[in-house]
This record gives C-alpha cells, sequence and structure tokens, in this order.
C-alpha cells in the first residue's frame, strides 16, 4: 500500500539529509510531499534540495511540487516584510523598538531557518509599557481583535505574555504582539532584558542574538500545550543549533538558560533534536544537562510522550498512542503555563462554555446588540 512506502523515521532522516529521498520513485515522492506539506516543511526541502544541487535530477512530478511549494513560501516572506513595513509606518511616531520573533525573524536576518520557513503570523515583542500604545495605533490603521469574550480578554490582558491576535481588515495579516515570552501567571516569565540584550537590528527592527533567539524557539517548543507544528519547530531548532554551533554560542545558550530558569527545556531541546535529526551537540554540554534532568523514569514518560507530538501528526501516522501522548502534553503545557488554582478554575470555565455551545449553540454567548 502506498502509505506504507515511506516510514515515519525515514521522514525526519530526509528533515536531516534531504539527499535521502534522491532514490525515491514517484510513489513514495506522492506519499512524502503530502506528509511534508501537512507539516509545513515541503518547501525547507525544496530549498535545501536546490541548495545542494540535487533538485534537477528528481521526479518531474517531485520537482513541480517542490518548485511551488518554494514559490509560495518566497511570497509568503515578501508579504511579511511588506507588513513588517507597514507596522515600522503605523507606529514610527511613537518611537517603538520592535523585536521579531520566530518565523518573521529568521526571514529578516536571512539564517539558515529562514530557507523554506512558513507561517501563519507575525510574532512581535515590544517593551510592556509601549503595548497599549501600539494596540491602539494598530487599531487605528486595520488590525483588528476578534470578537471575544469578557473571560478571555482578561486572560490575555492579566495572565498572558501577549494582547489578544490583532488581523488587518484588509490584508488578513495576523499579529502576535508579546510584552514577554512566557506567560506571566506561570511564574517563569524572564526578565526580559537577558533576550533583548545584544538585539541586531535589521532594517529598522530587532532580531535577537543567536543564543537568545534559540532558546526561545526552545522555550516556545517546550513550554506549550499544541504540538501542531512540533515536528516544524523542533527542525528550526535543529537548524539553528547546526548553524551557529561555536564554543561561544553553547556557552552563551547555557548562561541564558541557566540565568532564566529554562536548563529543563534545553535539555528536552538538545535530546529530542539529537534523537530526531542526529544534532552534534557537544558532549560536555549534554552531559551538563543530563546530570541535572536525566532522571531515566521520568526520561521514559518524557520519551513517550515527546516521541510522539513531535513526530509527523499526518494521518497515515496516527496512532492510538499519539493521540494518549497529545492529551498527555496538553495536560502538561497547561500544568506549566498555569499555576494548579487558575488551571482549575480555567479548565472549569472553558469546559461550561464548551458544553453550554454543543446543548444551546455558539449563539447562546453572543452579545447582545443595542437596538
Amino acid at each position: 500500500m502506498k502509505q506504507l512506502l515511506i516510514e515515519s523515521k525515514q521522514i525526519t532522516a530526509i528533515l536531516a539529509d534531504p539527499s535521502c529521498c534522491c532514490t525515491f520513485n514517484e510513489y513514495q515522492w506522492e506519499t512524502l510531499i503530502r506528509v511534508l506539506r501537512h507539516e509545513g516543511l515541503l518547501a525547507r526541502i525544496s530549498v535545501q534540495l536546490q541548495q545542494q544541487g540535487l533538485l534537477d535530477a528528481l521526479p518531474p512530478y517531485a520537482q513541480k511540487h517542490l518548485h511551488n511549494a518554494a514559490v509560495l513560501a518566497e511570497n509568503q516572506h515578501s508579504s511579511i516584510v511588506f507588513e513588517c513595513q507597514q507596522i515600522r509606518k503605523s507606529t514610527q511616531q511613537h518611537g517603538v523598538r520592535f523585536y521579531l520573533l520566530k518565523g518573521a525573524a529568521y526571514v529578516f536576518c536571512g539564517n539558515n531557518t529562514n530557507c523554506g520557513r512558513t507561517f501563519g503570523d507575525i510574532d512581535l515583542l515590544v517593551n510592556k509599557s509601549q503595548i497599549n500604545v501600539v494596540e491602539n495605533t494598530l487599531l487605528l490603521h486595520g488590525w483588528l481583535a476578534d470578537d471575544i469574550d469578557d473571560y478571555d480578554n482578561a486572560y490575555y490582558r492579566n495572565w498572558a505574555h501577549e494582547i489578544p491576535p490583532l488581523k488587518h481588515t484588509g490584508r488578513g495579516s495576523v499579529i502576535d504582539l508579546h510584552h514577554n515570552l512566557v506567560p506571566v501567571v506561570s511564574g517563569r516569565a524572564p526578565k526580559i532584558e537577558y533576550f533583548t540584550d545584544n538585539a541586531i537590528e535589521y532594517d529598522g527592527f530587532f532580531v535577537l542574538a543567536p543564543a537568545a533567539m534559540t532558546l526561545h524557539s526552545i522555550v516556545h517548543l517546550f513550554i506549550n500545550e499544541d504540538f501542531k507544528h512540533g515536528l516544524r519547530d523542533l527542525n528550526d531548532i535543529h537548524l539553528l543549533f547546526t548553524e551557529y554551533a561555536s564554543e561561544g554560542f553553547w556557552h552563551e545558550l547555557d548562561n541564558l538558560a541557566s540565568k532564566c530558569g529554562f536548563t529543563l527545556e534545553l535539555y528536552l531541546a538538545c535530546r529530542y533534536s539529537h534523537r530526531f535529526f542526529q544534532t552534534k551537540i557537544p558532549s560536555e554540554f549534554a552531559s551538563k544537562l543530563a546530570q541535572c534532568h536525566g532522571n531515566r523514569l521520568v526520561n521514559l514518560l518524557r520519551d513517550f510522550i515527546f516521541s510522539r507530538v513531535l513526530a509527523s501528526k499526518h494521518p497515515l501516522y496516527t496512532r492510538w498512542s499519539n493521540s494518549l501522548a497529545a492529551t498527555m502534553a496538553l495536560v502538561r503545557g497547561h500544568y506549566l503555563k498555569m499555576p494548579w488554582p487558575i488551571l482549575i478554575r480555567h479548565t472549569v470555565h472553558k469546559s461550561y462554555r464548551m458544553t453550554v455551545r454543543l446543548l444551546l449553540g455558539k449563539s447562546f454567548f453572543t452579545k447582545e446588540q443595542n437596538s
């Protein structure tokens, strides 16, 4: 059967070394293209194959899909640059210092993670004292928040590290405006200056220094309950580790993680990046982290969860254990973001609203319009 032509482990092997797919026949390419498109990684493989001079030797069927994916990603990158320029133009009177995060940051600094990277929104970080003026200014220029209930609005304003997403009414671009990198209510929100110190300017925007950029990508992945893009985000980390690998980089990464309390997340990133993509991690660096967080029994549980939620989510590879691991990751993520009392309150509230919507319909909670 076609769905058995490529195993899940082969997908990660190809992401580690794209040349592995050069001997695939058209049926194998059909499966591979489906899976990589589902994971948002088709354009990345396309660009990497092109860089290695291997693209032209592939079957025409594969070349067509890979070329189209690369063009789509390039167009998306151009759109992101344009949207960022519009944001800067709209807010320039306030002298705001914008820090680009994740996908937009990769595009502006042009690192290897940028190649073929696709994303759905623009992540921006600003000083918390400026977030209200930035939000109000963007509202005047067409970026509006979706209609959310009072509870969700209060959650964002009081407990989260960002405001509700803003979507442009004309172009559809979405902005996630942050004032920190981790929800404030978690008790783990770092002093943001630790990350923004030594940021590098690109075209009027600032991008975190390599160690800070990498640690943020790690924190974003492992202090989370949603692993929809887990494979893509872990591959980002692999590319960041590989590109910036130097003695100074590992030293800065270790210091920053220790200072901000993210050594466990760093350990998990190293463990699973190496497991999935054979990322080269300095042995002394890995050993130091393992001494602090390498409990064997705990790692058995971690491996059960992360070996599944970080793997491909394509239906071809769906098993019952994947659903169990996703549920465990969901509980873990919420626990990391919220203290127990708030987590229980949050769960009860969300469960109540979900139940009412199922029984009485979504319109039950619709705010009445003034006549």
